[in-house]
């Protein structure tokens, strides 16, 4: 099968003024397929202001084109809670698994990731990580 995009993340996201609001994950488990590659998944972590935001778009999963992350993508959200979430991968994938973008109040625990990802797969830009637990803190990395 071939793709002419890299597969979707879990998007949860917001519009500019429209956040959002108390988002509660827990007890899940998602095995994503992988497989992204640098040719296809133009928008990086260090270009995350330009993930476009196509308010004529929402909510459609398409809206943003290519995403920066293989597990999750938050923005424009106010209070987040993941707990018990497990994320695996079927190939390998070189985005980290989320991307917190412009989200305030995130609390993370319980977090489990393939053994070969650890470090950098939290990224966060202009996000108030409220709380974590202390393997969740060693993923963390923070953009501008």
């Amino acid at each position: 099968m071939t793709f002419f995009h890299n597969p979707f993340p879990s998007s949860i996201s917001g519009i500019p003024g429209h956040d959002i609001e108390n988002v509660k994950l827990e007890n899940i488990e998602i095995v994503c397929p992988g497989r992204a590659t640098r040719g296809m998944a133009y928008m990086s972590v260090s270009r995350l202001k330009d993930v476009p935001e196509n308010e004529k778009g929402y909510p459609e999963f398409t809206m943003f084109e290519e995403l920066p992350s293989w597990g999750f993508y938050v923005r424009h959200v106010k209070g987040i809670q993941m707990h018990n979430v497990k994320l695996r991968l079927q190939e390998d994938d070189f985005r980290p698994a989320f991307v917190f973008d412009r989200v305030s109040d995130v609390r993370l625990s319980d977090i489990s990731l393939p053994e070969n990802k650890k470090a950098g797969q939290v990224v966060l830009r202009q996000t108030n990580l409220q709380s974590a637990d202390n393997v969740v803190k060693e993923y963390v990395r923070e953009v501008e």
